[in-house]
C-alpha cells in the first residue's frame, strides 16, 4: 500500500493562526516521505502563511511545493491550480485549519485496494480545540460540527448510498447528502479523471458537486472514520456566521444543477423528517423545522396580541414548545452559567445559515430554505 505515490493538496489564505500546527501533522505522517508531495495553494495572504510556508518548506518538509495564486476566487480554484501538477496515485485533501492524524493517510486510501469501483473515500472530522476560553470552540465541539458520522445513515465504515432520486436535499449538500467535505477526504486518480480532473468553477459548493458528479460517473463513496482530521474551527461568533452563511449560499446552485424538477418540503419534527416532493417550475426545497416553527409561532403571538386575535395564548404556549425543544440539548453544554450565550451561537448561527440560503436563492434562481441546527 505505501508503494503507491500520493498527492496531498492544501488551499490556503490567511492561515497564520493555524499553518504552523498543520504543518507540524503532516510532518508526523507516518505516510513514506520519497512517496508523497503537499502542494499548498495561497490564494493571496496577506498575514505571514506564506513566510510559514517557506521556512517549513527549506528547514522540516521539502516535499512541499507552493504555488502562489493571486485573486483567487475560492478554495476550488486553489484546488484545481495544484491538479494541473499533481503527480499521485490517490489525491488527498485537506484544510490549513486541520490537524492530520499519523496514520491518516494510510488509513484513508486503504478502501480504494478492496474495491476499484471506490473513488472516493471520506474520514472522520474531529474538532480541536486550541483555546478552552473559547467559546465559539466549545459550542462547535460540543454540537460536533463537521462530524461524517450519521450523514445518510451511515455510522460506521462502509459505503455511502448512491444517488438515485436526486431529490433537493439530496444534492444540496445538507446533512441527507452523499458527500465528503475537502477537509478530509482522498479520490482515486481515475475517478478524478473522469470529472475532467477538476473542481467546478463556482465560489461555493464545489466539494459537494465534485462528490456528485463522480457518483454519477458510476464510482462509490466510502467512509473510513479511521482516517481522522481534526479541525481548529473559527475564532469568533462573526466568523463562524459568515461561514455557514456561506454553505447555505451555495445550497441553491446545487440544487439548480443536480436536482430533479420539484419544490420539496422538508418538514423535521421532533427529530423525524417528512419529503414531500412537489412538481413545480423551480427547483427547490424548503425545510421547516425546530428554527423555523419557533419564529412562527413567535411571530403569530405578536400579530394575535396587535389584533387581539383570540389564539394568542394558544400561539404563545406553540412558541415556548418549540423553543424548549431547540434550545434544551444545551443544558448539557458546559458551563451552564453560559446557557443564554449558547442559545444566541445557535439561533444567530442557524439564522445566517438560512440567510445564506435565501440570498442565494435568489442569484442563482432556485428555491433553498435551510434546516434547523
Amino acid at each position: 500500500m505505501k508503494d503507491k505515490f500520493i498527492s496531498i493538496i492544501v488551499p490556503v489564505k490567511n492561515a497564520e493562526r493555524t499553518i504552523e500546527k498543520h504543518l507540524e501533522s503532516i510532518l508526523k505522517l507516518d505516510y513514506p516521505k520519497d512517496k508523497l508531495e503537499v502542494i499548498y495553494v495561497d490564494g493571496g495572504s496577506k498575514d505571514k502563511t506564506l513566510e510559514i510556508l517557506y521556512k517549513w518548506q527549506k528547514e522540516k518538509i521539502p516535499q512541499i511545493i507552493i504555488i502562489e495564486l493571486k485573486n483567487c476566487k475560492s478554495p476550488g480554484e486553489a484546488r484545481n491550480k495544484a491538479l494541473e501538477i499533481v503527480k499521485g496515485d490517490f489525491i488527498l485533501f485537506t484544510d490549513a485549519d486541520c490537524i492530520v492524524k499519523e496514520d491518516w493517510a494510510t488509513q484513508i486510501i486503504s478502501p480504494f485496494f478492496q474495491d476499484d469501483k471506490i473513488g472516493i473515500v471520506g474520514g472522520e472530522i474531529h474538532t480541536l480545540t486550541v483555546n478552552d476560553g473559547n467559546d465559539i470552540e466549545k459550542y462547535l465541539e460540543f454540537i460536533r460540527f463537521l462530524s461524517v458520522n450519521g450523514r445518510c445513515g451511515v455510522k460506521e465504515e462502509g459505503y455511502f448510498p448512491d444517488l438515485k432520486t436526486f431529490l433537493p436535499h439530496e444534492v444540496n449538500g445538507n446533512i441527507h447528502s452523499s458527500f465528503f467535505a475537502t477537509a478530509n477526504v482522498a479520490v482515486r486518480r481515475e475517478a478524478l479523471l473522469s470529472v475532467g480532473n477538476k473542481f467546478w468553477d463556482e465560489i461555493t459548493g464545489e466539494d459537494v458537486d465534485f462528490n456528485i458528479r463522480i457518483n454519477k460517473n458510476g464510482f462509490k463513496l466510502y467512509y473510513k472514520p479511521s482516517a481522522i482530521v481534526s479541525h481548529i474551527h473559527r475564532a469568533n461568533l462573526q466568523q463562524f456566521r459568515k461561514q455557514v452563511y456561506g454553505y447555505g449560499y451555495g445550497h441553491p446552485l446545487l440544487i439548480k444543477k443536480h436536482a430533479k424538477q420539484v419544490l420539496e418540503i422538508c418538514i423535521n419534527l421532533f427529530g423525524k423528517y417528512i419529503y414531500i416532493p412537489i412538481p413545480f417550475f423551480i427547483k427547490g426545497n424548503i425545510y421547516l423545522g425546530n428554527f423555523h416553527f419557533l419564529n412562527i409561532f413567535f411571530l403569530l403571538t405578536i400579530l394575535s396580541i396587535v389584533f387581539r386575535w383570540k389564539t394568542t395564548l394558544l400561539f404563545l404556549s406553540l412558541t415556548l414548545l418549540f423553543a424548549i425543544i431547540y434550545f434544551s440539548p444545551l443544558i448539557k453544554l458546559k458551563p451552564t452559567k453560559k446557557f443564554l450565550k449558547w442559545c444566541k451561537i445557535k439561533y444567530l448561527s442557524n439564522l445566517s445559515f438560512i440567510m445564506g440560503g435565501i440570498k442565494g436563492s435568489f442569484v442563482f434562481g432556485a428555491i433553498d430554505i435551510e434546516d434547523s441546527f
